[in-house]
């Protein structure tokens, strides 16, 4: 029999049952970005050491009662549960009870961030590379009272060049905003990199009133000052509450993600943290229950990690029909192309743009001809007549042979943009396209409004029948063509995909396309508007919606009868504006949160064994979680995705349906991933226009230049 499980577990008691002191105490001015609660929580630890003490908003929680508070002051002291209709206050409740979990584990357990580091397991060192194993653990108070805690098995990765390193090699990844950590305490601390201090350690420093030398050898811990001298150089970091310090450089480190990696390191770190659900399921469950018997305050009991024993709901979603070329339906993208080739046959125009140092060999040349006309006539038998360019003939034996690795590439081809007609396929060697990529992209993307396809050339994979469909797939992509659609209708006619891009400091909306009842691309346009911060502002939702309405309105002839919106991320905008700009056009909506990381897995235990189930969707209320993949074990264990519905027209199960089947139509690839399209695009769309890769009035509203 199976049984279904998540790493989520509830605890024993109710929020409403454990009594603690809540604090209220004054804000500081609404423009700042902390409150006055936030900013002087670390001075109360200090002068209050055996209390656990946190905060949110205006309050400030202990659950013993704090006697020193030195200068500051409160204006308010109750004892007592908190109003668990208060999101304040269960805010603040979660935050002290994670709390008061660190400060009774951290001898036993390296705290970073809200990762727990496993003694048990030592830190691998690879390439560049530092990974620390962990547990990812929090805690969510319900309206109810439910106390629940969610948990997850991650790695953490650092550079290991200290920033000491970094800096004498000139690394461009030093630069303002970066986060960097001192690891060298039992909790880290992490800070933005700011900039190189105009003093050294034996320099009085304006922040200290003395030097950082003399600060040391103050706080007794003069094992730091190991190799510094009075002209070590001394860097500015900001601190999360915007506060500046000094700091020795030896004594930090680059943070990075595993986004961050590069392929090779990634697929190297890749067989070591990529877990199979055998082997991922019991080692985080025993590792998540001796952790939290060092939480006092609340009990769990282990059975309360089944999906059932949650509240949730347990059901199987189906995969879609697709419809490819004639009327062929499959649920399988490789048999629909292969039976039946492209559901909207087309002719379009492409060029080849050769990496010169390919065509330079002989061998090479001919390898790539024979690969071209391998795609060419493929595409043909898909429904797609490639009509290659001539004009591309110019430049051969014109560019030299080292031209994608010019330092100014980007000059020479603002030469060139001109010699290339449709959709230009850039052909090169891993290296110069990885050289030579963003280039390319700026200089005939953002500038010429040119769309390119990059292809890497290696000759043991250009002859691989998979790899030339991706190819294509990516082509057609580029050039508007709809290779299938859903055969299954969604619950609601038209979708809408939301993201804030936020790199450096900078933000950036993007509205990714218009999707039909059917899966089908309507328009694809990116919104070029400049974000305050996270939140997409009112007057680009309204743009966002005319848009969309009025290239419904154009295709099918009349406006939809629901629109569903996908926010990536958390909602921070302005429903009810949206409620009341909506109701003028008299049509209803929902408005869905997708989180593409939530920090939960879902497994299914039957015969001794765990894995996972595509399509499988735990519900509660208006929240769901849906695993929408079953990757081989070799890629590692499924992760799923959160849908939390904003709003109440649709079922949370047809929320559920509509964000699944989208997750069949990544028109640009034949790997099933777990988004659906609204958000996986929005995000690319965004990003790539914050990085400058997107041309702002872009005449291509069917293409995808950013996959």
């Amino acid at each position: 029999m199976n049984q279904y499980y998540i790493t989520e577990c509830i605890a024993n008691e109710n929020a409403s049952n454990i009594p603690l002191h809540i604090y209220t105490v004054s804000l500081l001015n609404p423009n700042q970005k902390y409150s006055f609660a936030h900013h002087i929580v670390y001075e109360l630890r200090k002068r209050n050491p055996n209390v656990t003490i946190a905060a949110h908003g205006q309050y400030i929680a202990s659950f013993q009662e704090i006697t020193h508070w030195g200068d500051h002051e409160y204006i308010k002291h109750e004892y007592r549960a908190i109003e668990c209709f208060n999101a304040a206050e269960r805010t603040v409740l979660e935050r002290l009870l994670k709390q008061e979990l660190i400060e009774r584990c951290k001898n036993d357990y390296k705290i970073y961030k809200d990762l727990f580091c496993l003694k048990t397991e030592q830190s691998i060192e690879m390439n560049e590379i530092i990974v620390y194993p962990a547990i990812y653990l929090s805690f969510t108070v319900e309206e109810n009272g439910n106390i629940l805690i969610g948990f997850e098995y991650q790695h953490r990765f650092e550079y290991k060049k200290t920033l000491e390193d970094l800096l004498r090699d000139r690394s461009p990844l030093i630069k303002e905003g970066v986060e960097v950590v001192d690891s060298y305490n039992k909790k880290s601390y992490y800070y933005t990199f700011v900039e190189v201090a105009p003093y050294t350690a034996g320099e009085k420093s304006p922040y200290l009133q003395q030097s950082v030398i003399d600060y040391y050898i103050t706080k007794n811990e003069k094992w730091k000052l190991k190799g510094v001298h009075n002209k070590t150089p001394i860097v500015h970091v900001r601190s999360q509450t915007g506060d500046i310090f000094p700091y020795l450089p030896h004594l930090l480190r680059l943070t990075c993600s595993y986004e961050q990696l590069m392929p090779s390191t990634a697929k190297q770190v890749n067989r070591i943290i990529k877990l199979p659900p055998n082997e991922k399921m019991p080692k985080l469950y025993q590792e998540i229950f001796r952790l939290l018997q060092y939480q006092n305050m609340l009990t769990f009991r282990k059975e309360n990690v089944r999906a059932a024993n949650l509240n949730y709901d347990i059901f199987n979603l189906s995969s879609p029909l697709m419809e490819f070329g004639r009327d062929y339906k499959t649920t399988k993208v490789s048999d629909g192309l292969g039976q039946a080739g492209v559901y909207e046959p087309k002719s379009v125009t492409v060029s080849y743009f050769v990496d010169p140092e390919l065509n330079y060999d002989q061998r090479k040349k001919d390898e790539i001809l024979d690969f071209t006309k391998k795609l060419q006539d493929l595409s043909e038998k898909l429904g797609v007549k490639l009509n290659v360019s001539k004009k591309p003939r110019q430049l051969f034996g014109v560019l030299p042979v080292d031209f994608f690795k010019s330092e100014r590439l980007s000059f020479e081809l603002k030469s060139i943009a001109d010699a290339f007609d449709g959709t230009v396929i850039v052909i090169g060697t891993e290296e110069n396209i990885d050289r030579a990529y963003m280039a390319i992209k700026r200089e005939f993307g953002a500038k010429a409004d040119i769309m390119t396809q990059f292809v890497i050339f290696d000759s043991s994979v250009v002859k691989n029948l998979y790899y030339q469909y991706n190819v294509l797939l990516g082509i057609y992509a580029k050039s508007g063509v709809q290779p299938w659609i859903l055969s299954d209708e969604m619950n609601s006619d038209c979708f809408i995909g939301l993201d804030v891009s936020h790199e450096h400091g900078k933000h950036a909306s993007g509205i990714i396309q218009v999707i039909g009842k059917d899966g089908r691309m309507i328009k694809q346009k990116s919104v070029m508007t400049a974000e305050a911060g996270e939140t997409i502002a009112n007057r680009t939702m309204e743009e966002i919606i005319d848009e969309s309405i009025f290239s419904y309105e154009k295709m099918y002839g009349m406006k939809p009868a629901h629109i569903t919106f996908h926010r990536d991320g958390v909602c921070r905008e302005d429903l009810d504006h949206l409620t009341r700009y909506m109701q003028s056009f008299q049509i209803p909506f929902d408005f869905v949160e997708i989180i593409k990381r939530p920090r939960r897995r879902m497994a299914v235990y039957t015969n001794g064994r765990w894995f996972t189930v595509q399509g499988l969707c735990y519900a509660k209320e208006r929240m769901a979680y849906l695993c929408a993949t079953d990757p081989r074990e070799s890629v590692g264990m499924a992760q799923a995705v959160k849908i939390v519905q904003k709003t109440q027209c649709l079922s949370i199960r047809d929320i559920v349906s509509d964000a699944y089947k989208l997750s069949f139509m990544h028109i640009h690839s034949m790997l099933k991933t777990r988004l659906p399209i609204t958000v996986h695009y929005a995000d690319l769309s965004s990003t790539f226009h914050n990085r400058g890769l997107i041309h702002p009035r872009s005449v291509h509203e069917q293409a995808l230049p950013f996959v």
